[in-house]
Parts: structure tokens; C-alpha cells; sequence
């Protein structure tokens, strides 16, 4: 399965050290920790 990194737009192959995190019911997915992170801090800036 593939998703797409909400905060850079890279696509990522989900895999289960794959960085997620859930919000409001959904699955996001990253291409890194720094990229969660920044999802985390804000996560209303990335879900439109």
C-alpha cells in the first residue's frame, strides 16, 4: 500500500515501521519523524 505524505507530498510505501499517526478517524502516513512532527504540531494546516 502507498500513501501520500500530508506534509511534503512525497509518497511513502506503508509499511509497519512506517511513521503514523491517526486524527479525527483517519491514518496519516510519513516519509519521516520530522514530517509527523510537524503534522502533529498542527495537523489542521495539512487536513483540509
Amino acid at each position: 500500500m502507498t500513501a501520500v505524505d500530508v506534509v511534503c507530498q512525497m509518497k511513502v510505501d506503508v509499511q509497519e515501521n512506517t511513521p503514523r499517526t491517526d486524527y479525527e478517524g483517519t491514518s496519516y502516513y510519513f516519509c519521516c519523524a520530522a514530517c509527523q512532527k510537524a503534522f502533529e504540531q498542527d495537523p489542521k494546516q495539512y487536513v483540509k
